[in-house]
C-alpha cells in the first residue's frame, strides 16, 4: 500500500529550504494496523500528508496505492485511495448537514442521484449516524463529526484512511468510538495508518513507527519497544498503566 525509499521533503523559508523529512524508508503492507508517534515537530503529519499527495516529496521515491507519486498525474487518484481524518473535527466539513457534506466530496465522481443517495446512506449507517443524516452539522458532538470525516473517506472507496491524532480532541468516550470504528474498518480490509501520542494506543497496535527530526528511529512491535529499549525513557514517555505493571511483574520473576 505504502512503499518509501530514502524519501525526503523540506519546505522554502525565504532564501532557506528547511528539512523536514530526511530519508525516510517504510513499507506498510495492505491491511496492515500501523501507529506512528513521535514528539511534536517531528514531521509526522508532512509524513502522512505525502502519502495522499497534499505534500510532494523533494526526494527519495514513494509508491502509494501502487502509483508513483512523483508523476503529478497520479496525485489525485490517490487522494481517492489514501483519505485523511484530521485532527480538528471542525475544520473537514463543508456541508450543512451530514448527507450534504458526504454528498460534496461524491459530486464529482459522475453517479447518479440515486446510487449517491444510496451510497451516503450506507456509510452514514455503517459509522452509527444514519438517524442524524439530516442534522445541522454544528449539533454534532466532536466524536460524531470525527465519524463524519470517516463516513466521507468510506465514500469514496478508500483503501486506506490516515487517522492524524483524530482522537487528541475528543474526550473520552468520543477517543474510545473512534478508535473502536477505525479498528473494525481494519478487521473488514482498509488499511489504517494510526497517529498518536497516546501511549494506551500505541500499546494496543501491532506495529509502531517512532519519528524524531524527519527520521524513523523505531519500526517495530510494542513488546519490543516498552520491555525491550530505551527509546520510551530518552523521549521522556510515560508508559501506560498495562506495561507498567507488566515491567513490576517483571522485576519480581
Amino acid at each position: 500500500m505504502i512503499q518509501t525509499h530514502q524519501l525526503t521533503l523540506s519546505f522554502r523559508d525565504g532564501q532557506r529550504r528547511l528539512p523536514v523529512l530526511q530519508g525516510v524508508t517504510i513499507h506498510i503492507e495492505q491491511g496492515e494496523w500501523v501507529a506512528l508517534t513521535g514528539p511534536n515537530g517531528c514531521g509526522k503529519s508532512a509524513l502522512i500528508r505525502t502519502f495522499n499527495g497534499l505534500n510532494v516529496p523533494s526526494g527519495g521515491s514513494l509508491i502509494a496505492a501502487g502509483l508513483d507519486l512523483r508523476s503529478p498525474s497520479h496525485r489525485s487518484a490517490v487522494k481517492q485511495k489514501i483519505q485523511l481524518v484530521f485532527q480538528n473535527p471542525e475544520s473537514q466539513t463543508v456541508g450543512s448537514t451530514p448527507f450534504e457534506d458526504i454528498a460534496f466530496g461524491l459530486e464529482n465522481r459522475g453517479l447518479s442521484r440515486t446510487e449517491m443517495g444510496e451510497r451516503i446512506k450506507r456509510v452514514l449507517q455503517k459509522v452509527g449516524l444514519a438517524h442524524k443524516a439530516e442534522h445541522e452539522v454544528s449539533t454534532l458532538s466532536g466524536g460524531e463529526r470525527q465519524r463524519l470525516a470517516v463516513a466521507s473517506c468510506l465514500a469514496l472507496e478508500a483503501e486506506m484512511i490516515l487517522f492524524d491524532e483524530a482522537t487528541s480532541m475528543l474526550d473520552p468516550a468520543g477517543r474510545r468510538d473512534i478508535l473502536a470504528l477505525a479498528k473494525e474498518l481494519w478487521q473488514q480490509g482498509t488499511t489504517v495508518l494510526w497517529v498518536t501520542q497516546r501511549m494506551e494506543e500505541l500499546a494496543e497496535s501491532p506495529r509502531i513507527l517512532v519519528m524524531e527530526s524527519g527520521k524513523i528511529i523505531y519500526d517495530g512491535d510494542p513488546r519490543t519497544l516498552f520491555y525491550s529499549s530505551t527509546l520510551p525513557e530518552t523521549l521522556g514517555w510515560q508508559p501506560p498503566p498495562v506495561v507498567r505493571i507488566g515491567r513490576l511483574l517483571q522485576t519480581q520473576d
